[in-house]
């Protein structure tokens, strides 16, 4: 699929979870606590049966409706598809592997918009590799350290909670660094 902006990318990424696959669909279709876990998202808003995105890469800001639907076959998860805005769709689901942990598996197809494509031109980075290794990986690895966090402080465990969120906040603050570093003049910059 094509269209003026340019190809569409598809990304697969897969990270385990150290928790069910219940707790892990609930905490994650709650939409508004995405920026949570994804420093690259400013806000999601419930707008009726739409739900609005906005995010900022790399000093950019794009914005997106989206409609989603939570699914339960064959496993836990959500699904959506942009109706205005950047061009994306895609399904996360929870795999149960055992009782107390699961695989999460996402699924994403993004059509870039042209406005992205200086910042990786003349790069060694690709967008799709940036799309798949940074903004989703980071984001997924954040979400498990999160949801750790909130549970260790449901149960009591303030001292693990709080690490936990420290370490989310260090690497929350790493990654706004190197969302919001452009590539230097020579190319040779990594993202």
């Amino acid at each position: 699929s094509t269209s003026s902006s340019g190809k569409e990318i598809s990304v697969v990424v897969t990270l385990p979870l150290p928790f069910s696959a219940e707790i892990a669909c609930s905490r994650f279709t709650d939409l508004p606590q995405q920026p949570r876990w994804s420093p690259w998202i400013t806000s999601v808003e419930y707008q009726g049966t739409e739900s609005q995105w906005k995010v900022n890469v790399r000093g950019i800001s794009l914005t997106w409706k989206a409609i989603s639907q939570v699914v339960e076959d064959p496993w836990p998860g959500i699904s959506w598809e942009s109706v205005s805005g950047l061009t994306n769709r895609g399904i996360v689901e929870f795999v149960p592997d055992s009782e107390t942990s699961c695989l999460m598996n996402v699924r994403m197809a993004i059509v870039p918009p042209r406005i992205l494509q200086p910042l990786f031109r003349g790069t060694s980075v690709f967008i799709e590799d940036f799309l798949r290794d940074k903004l989703l990986k980071w984001s997924l690895e954040m979400f498990r350290d999160v949801v750790k966090g909130d549970l260790a402080l449901e149960r009591g465990d303030v001292e693990l909670g709080d690490a936990l969120f420290g370490a989310v906040e260090g690497k929350a603050s790493a990654i706004e660094a190197t969302l919001n570093t452009s590539p230097g003049v020579n190319g040779d910059d990594k993202v």
